[in-house]
């Protein structure tokens, strides 16, 4: 999804960027802006993106990857050209729909996993091909959960210890 700002006294005309950044960073950017000292244990999962309005964009991604959460719980995790879906489906709005459509959900695989580069409609799963990308994005995302964060910094608190991914504990999952 496209993300346009328009600010002519804080970013140059014509600026483009192939960063990958969430809603989360906004907390941290703006945050950055105003001179407001972000304490390690607020927005864990933000990055301050400033530097990408008035900065050519750097090389190395700023974030190491961006973990997504759907309406119904349903985690995913991207990381460059992949993107890991810990449930069949959307896990949201789209068909077929958690709660409204278990039947076509029940013949879809629990786990699904894109290039995004080469499949940007999602339609390819190549979750049973590239099972070692499967387990390293799967690995990545148990980490940010047990650390309460995605972002350098002390762990934190997380919320739970036994997420749900389908029928499956999190505790199973590593």
């Amino acid at each position: 999804v496209p993300f346009i700002v328009k600010w002519p006294a804080g970013v140059k005309p014509g600026m483009v960027s192939e960063q990958v950044i969430c809603t989360t960073d906004l907390f941290r950017t703006f945050a950055s802006l105003t001179g407001y000292n972000t304490g390690d244990d607020e927005g864990e999962d933000s990055y301050d993106i400033s530097t990408l309005f008035s900065e050519p964009a750097p090389e190395t991604p700023l974030r190491e990857a961006t973990v997504h959460h759907s309406i119904n719980g349903s985690f995913a995790i991207r990381k460059g050209e992949w993107k890991l879906i810990m449930c069949p489906g959307s896990g949201g709005w789209s068909f077929p729909r958690p709660g409204r459509d278990a039947e076509e959900l029940a013949k879809l695989p629990d786990i699904q996993l894109y290039n995004l580069t080469d499949d940007p409609g999602e339609s390819n799963n190549l979750q049973a091909q590239e099972v070692e990308k499967v387990e390293e994005l799967k690995a990545l995302l148990i980490s940010y959960i047990q650390e309460g964060r995605s972002t350098p910094g002390q762990p934190q608190f997380n919320d739970s210890i036994s997420f749900k991914w389908k029928q499956v504990d999190f505790a199973q999952m590593d």
